[in-house]
């Protein structure tokens, strides 16, 4: 088995080589004047299986094309197999029309992986299961889904957060919550979360709990603009919530949500390294790298 990390994931990419007891195989990258890119593997993968490690954002166009390139290539130059690790999925959440003539950009992205010669792909937390069921049977693509939350579960009991309320911030992520809520020894509860079809606009149902001088601990999956997470720790803390902690596995935070996220009165912010963060990081290289080893 060959890792090769991509341009966006060297580092993780040299962490899951090391969790594997592998040294990782560097390609030779570089963006040229006009923007495009150069991908360059400089040593033989001919019958190798291969490991690709690239997340895809910021700038997930970008690295998106670049991952392509990789599987491509090595798939040009003889590897017998080819697993694409993406941390994190861009587009992934485009798993469905919600207007009459929106691109499916999901199953896009995995037609194209799959045209590209890519056997096998590593997701982590995408956001949406049963649209992955749906996926699988339209493509020959194999596509595996886990999960940081117990990672980051694990990380919050030893940073004081042990015995702590789980919440999740909506239905959707409600099941798995509610399994990790067992592991952190508090209660569990989720609020309600609508979101306009038309203008992307999330609207948020607080529920009334019994909160008081309880720590709380808000697992997402993504946070970007912060408006959920932000309205969440808002609820909590009225509700006279100790410490909130909000927690996701994909940070993508657009300019202000950090800033939103902590006025709302945020104790703590935590996240993996899927991407480049600015949060307190969980590495998912072991929980990627266990899973190399059972495929």
């Amino acid at each position: 088995m060959i890792i090769s990390p991509g341009p966006a994931s060297v580092v993780l990419g040299e962490a899951i080589a090391k969790e594997l007891g592998l040294e990782p195989q560097l390609l030779s990258h570089r963006i040229f004047p006009d923007g495009e890119t150069y991908i360059r593997f400089p040593e033989s993968v001919k019958g190798e299986i291969v490991v690709l490690v690239q997340t895809t954002a910021p700038n997930p166009d970008r690295k998106l094309m670049q991952l392509l390139f990789m599987a491509r290539t090595a798939k040009d130059l003889g590897a017998e197999r080819i697993i694409a690790v993406i941390p994190y999925l861009a587009y992934a959440r485009q798993d469905k029309r919600f207007l009459e003539g929106e691109s499916l950009s999901f199953d896009i992205i995995l037609g194209l992986l799959e045209s590209a010669g890519v056997n096998d792909t590593v997701l982590i937390d995408v956001h949406n299961e049963n649209a992955l069921n749906m996926l699988r049977k339209k493509h020959e693509i194999r596509l595996h889904n886990l999960t940081a939350i117990f990672y980051l579960a694990e990380y919050m009991k030893a940073n004081s957060y042990e015995g702590a309320y789980s919440l999740s911030p909506d239905l959707g992520r409600s099941e798995l919550v509610e399994k990790v809520s067992e592991f952190m020894g508090g209660g569990f509860a989720f609020f309600m979360k609508v979101r306009d079809k038309y203008t992307g606009k999330t609207t948020m149902k607080v529920k009334n709990l019994d909160l008081e001088g309880k720590d709380v601990v808000i697992f997402d999956d993504i946070i970007s603009s912060g408006g959920t997470m932000a309205r969440a720790i808002q609820g909590l803390k009225d509700q006279g919530a100790g410490k909130v902690a909000a927690v996701c596995t994909h940070a993508l935070p657009v300019p202000g949500a950090n800033e939103k996220i902590k006025n709302a009165g945020a104790d703590k912010i935590v996240a993996t390294d899927s991407v480049e963060s600015i949060y307190e990081t969980v590495s998912v290289a072991k929980l990627v790298a266990d899973f190399l080893k059972t495929i």
